[in-house]
Formats: structure tokens, C-alpha cells, sequence
């Protein structure tokens, strides 16, 4: 009875490291999503820096990625196997509620490379037909660049909470906030963007 027992216990182990790896085979990560401060405000949000998630960056294409000691550091990814998409976390949002929007970047090449995640290449963009109705680059705090080695077939996601309200360039005011209606989100990352993504304001 004892080996009985014994060997299926082993069968749950083998069982348990095939499950292990096969998970290796693809990774998600989640990196800090921009900063904003409300359009229209001429001061930031009190924030102190110190206490910001986002690493800090020494100068523009510094990398903020931890020296493990490794002897050659992966190349940066090429464009075409870098991609970008854009989601939301509901097709359909009642009144009061806001949408949090996510930018996903997937490295869909065969080789780890290294890509730069860092708020300062992030902008989530929601229109409505051709009407730019909000950036977060226009109120968006100090960007950070921020180096990160992607694995083939990997993702790292970064999250914005729209408030459903309207920006402008520079962060100025703007009058009115957007309407119920139809409404697209894009994601872009650098020189790279997603399509489109449709939702619902109620």
C-alpha cells in the first residue's frame, strides 16, 4: 500500500513539472502605466517622486534594467517583432464608471531582445470617429525610459484609468468632458501603435 501511495505521488510531481514548463513557454509582466495630473491643472499632483514605482532614468535611453551580471546583454528588438494592442476592461461602461485601459507588448520574434517600456514611449489615445478625444501624453507627469528584455512570445502590459474626461495639448483646460457614445482606444508605444479597440460610454 505504501508503494501504491508512493508512486502516485510521484505520477502528481511529474505531473506538477510538466505544468511548470510548460508555463515557461510564455510570460506576462506588468510594468507602470503613465503618470497624469487633471487637464487643465497648472501644478502636479503633490506627488512625491521619490515614491514613484517607475524607475528613474539618468538620461534619455538610459535603461533602468538591473545588471545581472550576464556577459553579453540581449540587442534591442527589431520593429517587426515588436507588437503593440490595445484592450479594455469592459465592452460597455454605465455612468460613473471609469474604463482602465491596457497597452500590451508582445515580443513575437524568436530570439529574448530588449525593448524600452518605459512611460516616456507610452501614450493611450481615445477618440471618437475624428475627434481626438483624449491623450495621455497631454497631462502626462515626468516620463521614465525603462529597458526591459521581452522573451519570444512574452508580454508586458501597462494599465491607464481613464477618467473620462477630455485633454488638450499641454495639458490645457478643456470645457466640456466626453458624452455618451461610441469610442475607440489606441495604444501606442513609440514609433508603434495598435489598432483599434471600440467601447461603450453609457
Amino acid at each position: 500500500m505504501i508503494g501504491v501511495i508512493a508512486g502516485i505521488v510521484s505520477v502528481a510531481n511529474w505531473l506538477r513539472g510538466e505544468d511548470a514548463a510548460a508555463s515557461d513557454t510564455g510570460t506576462e509582466a506588468t510594468i507602470p502605466g503613465p503618470d497624469s495630473k487633471v487637464p487643465g491643472a497648472e501644478n502636479a499632483t503633490g506627488k512625491d517622486p521619490a515614491a514613484d514605482p517607475a524607475p528613474q532614468a539618468s538620461a534619455p535611453g538610459a535603461t533602468a534594467k538591473p545588471d545581472d551580471g550576464s556577459a553579453a546583454a540581449p540587442a534591442l528588438c527589431p520593429a517587426g517583432s515588436v507588437g503593440v494592442s490595445a484592450t479594455t476592461d469592459s465592452l460597455s461602461y454605465t455612468a460613473g464608471i471609469t474604463p482602465v485601459l491596457t497597452l500590451t507588448v508582445t515580443n513575437t520574434g524568436t530570439e529574448p531582445c530588449d525593448v524600452n517600456v518605459g512611460t516616456s514611449q507610452m501614450e493611450f489615445i481615445v477618440t471618437s470617429g475624428s475627434d481626438r478625444i483624449f491623450s495621455s501624453a497631454d497631462c502626462q507627469q515626468a516620463g521614465e525610459d525603462l529597458l526591459k528584455t521581452i522573451k519570444p512570445n512574452s508580454v508586458e502590459t501597462a494599465k491607464f484609468t481613464w477618467e473620462r474626461q477630455r485633454s488638450a495639448p499641454g495639458c490645457a483646460e478643456v470645457p466640456s468632458n466626453p458624452n455618451p457614445g461610441t469610442y475607440m482606444f489606441t495604444a501606442r508605444l513609440g514609433d508603434i501603435s495598435s489598432e483599434r479597440t471600440t467601447f461603450e460610454l453609457e
